[in-house]
């Protein structure tokens, strides 16, 4: 039960018993509330040794609840997002349950597969550019594929001029779906080459990839990747204190290339965007 799974039924024990113990509603469930005791809906007095927080106008206190907590009971086979909404008005109540959607892009046959036959990435690329699928377990990888982080790269990936078959949109930080099923992959020839930002944020990304897909994972280093952080490299992408603790834990990283490109990112002062590999 979350947090807020525990409010509301704070709240409907309140409603159903008339009153409760003071010690036993929380901060949150006080701070709730507050407007129905300003409004002398609810009041909080003495009772014996301890106080009670109890409820004055039950028919105000059902309104209340109705208005916080849109609908009681609905059928809990309903996607996550709609019971966040339908309880809290909030679709982040819950993890997520949505199923992920990969964009990807191909420029030879057989990559990608359902159920062990051949899905015609290739020919949406050359027709519309782009191929999307719902993730599942019966689509597999055959062959190196890469991961890129930002759409720039994905839309101009050919112009990296790094002649793999397939490369994957990860929209940033990729999710533990995605991941679990990139590290599933079963095919002997499938590895995979990850498209980062050379930034501290990038570079760990990097290293929870690798952790999960092992030797399998490599992290692109063109090179010329000294050269772009001379002429491209970013001061801004290192400002944040979260990058700075990050950068903190990558120069200690046990892996080598990751701490090739925090030397760099150290001699410089600066993150590289991916986009700069684009020629």
């Amino acid at each position: 039960m979350n947090r807020n799974e525990r409010l509301r039924a704070s709240v409907k024990s309140l409603a159903d018993a008339g009153a409760l113990p003071r010690s036993d509603c929380s901060l949150r469930l006080m701070s709730l509330l507050r407007p129905m005791v300003a409004a002398g809906v609810v009041s909080e007095k003495r009772s014996g040794a301890g106080r009670q927080v109890i409820v004055e106008d039950a028919p105000a206190f059902q309104a209340f609840i109705r208005r916080t907590f849109p609908i009681e009971d609905i059928a809990a086979n309903l996607p996550t997002r709609v019971l966040g909404v339908r309880h809290f008005r909030d679709t982040k109540t819950y993890r997520s349950d949505s199923s992920d959607i990969l964009r990807v892009r191909a420029f030879i046959p057989g990559i990608l597969r359902k159920n062990g036959y051949s899905v015609n990435v290739h020919g949406a690329t050359e027709n519309h550019g782009v191929f999307s699928f719902r993730l599942a377990s019966e689509y597999t990888l055959h062959g190196r594929v890469a991961l890129v982080e930002n759409p720039t790269v994905f839309d101009l990936f050919e112009r990296v001029e790094l002649a793999l078959p397939l490369v994957i949109y990860g929209q940033g930080r990729i999710s533990s779906r995605v991941l679990g099923w990139l590290a599933n992959q079963q095919d002997e020839a499938f590895s995979l080459l990850h498209l980062p930002d050379y930034d501290p944020v990038g570079l760990s990304e990097y290293e929870r990839i690798r952790s999960r897909l092992g030797s399998r994972a490599q992290l692109h280093l063109p090179q010329n990747l000294d050269d772009l952080f001379y002429r491209f490299g970013n001061r801004k992408l290192l400002g944040k204190p979260r990058s700075q603790k990050l950068l903190v834990r990558l120069r200690i990283s046990k892996m080598s290339e990751v701490r090739d490109v925090v030397k760099l990112i150290d001699s410089y002062n600066a993150g590289l965007e991916q986009e700069a590999l684009i020629d």
